[in-house]
């Protein structure tokens, strides 16, 4: 079969017009709305790269300068800078480490840039945050019952079920958004660093990434067994020798090995941003934000979009 750099103007229309088909025989076969819904994405997403295919840039090779290009010695050696002090070994981990290289499993992608992966951690912020969206509305609901049906409750008592109802939910999603980055678990790609996230007792440190494992814990199950939440944690092989340490760093939903072996496949930079990371990178591009939501969308990987349909446009992301 050729490649799609080879063919003409004419089998492109032809590889369309099949795709076209196969969506006609599959709405025969009585296909919920989500599933149309979701196949019409995908066809027209199809679409736009063939587009970007005839006009002739897809398959341009772009710089990639903005990439570090250091050896692990470097970079361990500009982690220490960045810290402040030197690294020292620790105590072996009696846990057994995933391998880095699983990809037989499939997740959703964490919050990517291109430039950086961003993972939060737990226990962390972000489960503050959860409760909050939950419990405030139920508690809000229950107070403006109980307002209604009593009259001897004082009026403060509505006004704040309907603060708990309506705007509160509002604030923790936008609080949640802000400080998102304290919780962050930082994987960048451009200077081949791991940061770690902020704790009660230790503010972050950077790390390479050769010298990060992950640890794949229990599956916990709630009591109906119809839902359920890897666990997991990133051990450190060293530490900064200043910094108070803990033995785990907690990620939140546990991640998996397949998770794992995604982000260090990011953090190679002998080769292209796999395509896993690509759904991610586009959302985040429509939104104009950074992966950790704190900041514009890098500017130095722009140049990897379709600015219109805010999708990638290029066959090889660096």
């Amino acid at each position: 079969m050729k490649k799609i750099e080879e063919m003409t103007q004419e089998e492109l229309e032809e590889i369309i017009k099949e795709g076209d088909k196969r969506r006609e025989r599959y709405y025969q076969e009585e296909a919920s709305e989500a599933e149309k819904k979701e196949l019409e994405e995908m066809q027209r997403y199809s679409e736009r790269r063939l587009k970007y295919i005839r006009e002739g840039n897809f398959y341009d090779a772009l710089s990639k300068d903005y990439l570090h290009n250091q050896s692990y010695k470097e970079r361990l050696a500009k982690a220490e800078e960045l810290n402040g002090c030197k690294f020292k070994e620790a105590k072996p981990c009696k846990d057994r480490f995933a391998p880095r290289d699983d990809f037989s499993g499939v997740s959703y992608p964490s919050q990517c840039d291109g430039r950086v992966v961003s993972v939060p951690r737990s226990p962390g912020l972000w489960s503050l945050r959860l409760h909050g969206l939950v419990l405030g509305p139920i508690i809000g609901i229950c107070l403006l019952g109980v307002s209604m049906t009593d009259d001897s409750m004082p009026a403060w008592h509505s006004w704040l079920g309907l603060f708990l109802l309506t705007l509160f939910p509002l604030i923790m999603y936008k609080l949640g958004n802000a400080i998102r980055i304290v919780d962050a678990i930082e994987f960048n790609r451009h200077t081949g660093l791991v940061r770690t996230p902020y704790t009660l007792f230790r503010k972050p440190f950077y790390i390479p990434i050769e010298d990060l494992e992950y640890v794949v814990g229990p599956e916990v199950k709630n009591m109906r067994g119809s839902a359920s939440m890897q666990t997991g944690y990133l051990s450190c092989r060293k530490y900064p020798e200043h910094y108070w340490f803990g033995n785990r760093i907690g990620i939140a939903g546990g991640g998996d090995a397949h998770d794992w072996s995604q982000m260090n496949r990011f953090m190679d930079i002998t080769q292209p941003i796999d395509e896993y990371y690509h759904s991610a990178m586009e959302y985040t591009f429509k939104k104009n934000r950074n992966a950790h939501g704190n900041g514009p969308f890098p500017e130095v990987m722009k140049k990897y979009f379709d600015a219109d349909d805010c999708q990638i446009n290029r066959m090889e992301v660096w």
